[in-house]
C-alpha cells in the first residue's frame, strides 16, 4: 500500500494546495458578486464562468496529456489556474465585475486539474488499488475543507484593513495554492512514473456517440453535482440574509466541504472490496434526505447538519460513479473522464448562472424542494445503473 501511495504522493499534495486556494474563493465569490455588481441577479455569474473555464480546463488536460504527459498537463492547468487569482484580486481593489468574470474564468480553469487528478491517480496504480487512489485523491481536498474557509475567516479583517475589502483574501489563497499546486507535481514527480508518458487513446469519444452505460453513468455524476452545487452555491447568500456573518458562511462551508471529503479514502476502500452499486444508491438517499434537513434553514444546526449531509451524499455517489467511469475508460481506452467531466460543468454552470433569478424568486425553500425532486430523480437512475454495472467488469 505504502508503494502505491508514493507513486501518486506528488498528486495528494497538488489536491491538498488547490482545495484550499478553490475552497477559499467558492467561500466568497457570491459575496464578492453582491459587492461589485449592482444587479442581484448576476450573483451566480461568476462562478457560473468559473464553471466554463474548467470546461476548457478539462480540454487543455486533455491535449497537453496526449502531446507531452499528464503530469505536465497538471502543472500547467495550475498554474494557469493561479494567474486567475491575481485578476480576482485586482478586480475587487477597482470594484470590477468584468475583472471578476475573467478572473473567475482563468481560475476554473486550475480547478479542472484538480479534478482529474482523481483519474490521474487512478491510472498509475494497481488494478486492487484503483478505486482506493481515487478516493484518497479527493479526500486531500480535506486540507481545503479545514483551511481554506477558516484561513478566509480568519484574516478577512487584516484584508479588509490593506486593501478595504475582506473578501480579497479568498483570493490570494486561491493565488497561493494554485502556486503551489502546479510546482509540487512539476519538482516530485518521480522520473520514472508512467504519469511522464504521453496519454495514448484509441478513440475520442464525441457525446453522441457514448452508448448506453457511458451516458447513464454521466448523468448520474451530473445530477449529484447539479444539486450539491444549487444548495452550497445559494448558502452564503442565505446565510447573509439571516443576519450572520462570514465567519459563519465560512464554517458552514467548512462542513460541507468535511462531508464531500473526509472519508472517501475509507469509501473508496469498499467500493474496491464491494463495487459501486450499493454506495451510488447510498449516496443518492443521503444526498436526498440532506435536502429534507435543510428546509429548516433559519436553525444554524440544522444548516451546518443538512450542509455536511449534503456534501456526504455527493461523496458516496461521486466515488462510486468515479471509480465506474475510471474502468470504464481504461477497459474501452477512451475519454469518458472528459466527456463526462464536460457534461458535470455544463449543468453546474446552468446551476450557478440561475442562482440570482431563482434565489430571489422562489428563495433557499423553494431550492431546497427542487433539490428534493432531483434527489428523487438521482435514485432512480441509480437503480438503473446497478442493472448496468457488470458491463463494467
Amino acid at each position: 500500500m505504502l508503494l502505491e501511495i508514493k507513486k501518486i504522493l506528488h498528486l495528494l499534495l497538488s489536491v491538498a494546495f488547490s482545495s484550499i486556494g478553490f475552497i477559499a474563493a467558492v467561500t466568497i465569490t457570491v459575496l464578492a458578486a453582491r459587492e461589485v455588481s449592482s444587479n442581484p441577479y448576476f450573483v451566480g455569474f461568476p462562478n457560473a464562468v468559473g464553471v466554463g473555464g474548467a470546461v476548457l480546463g478539462t480540454q487543455i488536460f486533455d491535449r497537453l496529456s496526449q502531446k507531452y504527459s499528464r503530469n505536465r498537463a497538471l502543472s500547467n492547468t495550475f498554474l494557469i489556474g493561479s494567474l486567475g487569482g491575481l485578476v480576482l484580486i485586482y478586480s475587487l481593489i477597482i470594484d470590477s465585475f468584468i475583472l471578476l468574470l475573467i478572473g473567475a474564468f482563468i481560475l476554473g480553469i486550475g480547478q479542472s486539474a484538480t479534478l482529474q487528478t482523481r483519474y490521474v491517480a487512478s491510472f498509475v496504480v494497481s488494478e486492487s488499488f484503483k478505486a482506493t487512489a481515487l478516493s484518497l485523491a479527493v479526500w486531500f481536498s480535506v486540507v481545503g475543507s479545514i483551511f481554506g474557509p477558516r484561513l478566509v475567516g480568519e484574516y478577512s479583517a487584516i484584508f479588509d484593513e490593506w486593501f478595504g475589502s475582506d473578501l480579497i483574501v479568498g483570493y490570494f489563497i486561491a493565488t497561493l495554492g494554485m502556486f503551489l499546486a502546479g510546482i509540487s507535481v512539476s519538482l516530485f514527480s518521480q522520473k520514472n512514473s508512467a504519469l511522464n508518458e504521453r496519454q495514448v487513446l484509441k478513440k475520442s469519444l464525441k457525446i453522441s456517440e457514448l452508448d448506453g452505460t457511458a451516458k447513464l453513468l454521466t448523468r448520474i455524476l451530473v445530477l449529484n453535482h447539479f444539486v450539491m452545487v444549487l444548495i452550497m452555491s445559494a448558502t452564503p447568500l442565505h446565510v447573509q440574509d439571516i443576519g450572520e456573518t462570514i465567519k459563519l458562511v465560512g464554517a458552514i462551508i467548512s462542513y460541507h466541504t468535511l462531508g464531500m471529503f473526509l472519508l472517501s479514502p475509507i469509501l473508496g476502500n469498499l467500493v474496491d472490496k464491494y463495487g459501486n452499486k450499493r454506495f451510488a444508491i447510498i449516496g443518492s438517499l443521503i444526498l436526498t434526505a440532506s435536502c429534507i434537513i435543510s428546509l429548516f434553514n433559519t436553525d444554524i444546526l440544522f444548516l451546518k447538519i443538512g450542509l455536511y449531509l449534503l456534501g456526504l451524499g455527493w461523496n458516496f455517489t461521486y466515488i462510486a460513479i468515479s471509480s465506474a467511469i475510471s474502468k470504464y475508460t481504461i477497459k474501452n481506452s477512451v475519454s469518458l473522464n472528459i466527456k463526462s467531466d464536460s457534461m458535470v460543468f455544463v449543468g453546474s454552470a446552468f446551476a450557478h448562472i440561475s442562482l440570482g433569478f431563482t434565489y430571489l424568486n422562489i428563495g433557499y425553500s423553494g431550492l431546497v424542494y427542487f433539490g428534493i425532486l432531483l434527489g428523487g430523480y438521482l435514485f432512480l437512475s441509480v437503480m438503473k445503473f446497478t442493472k448496468l454495472e457488470k458491463n463494467l467488469i
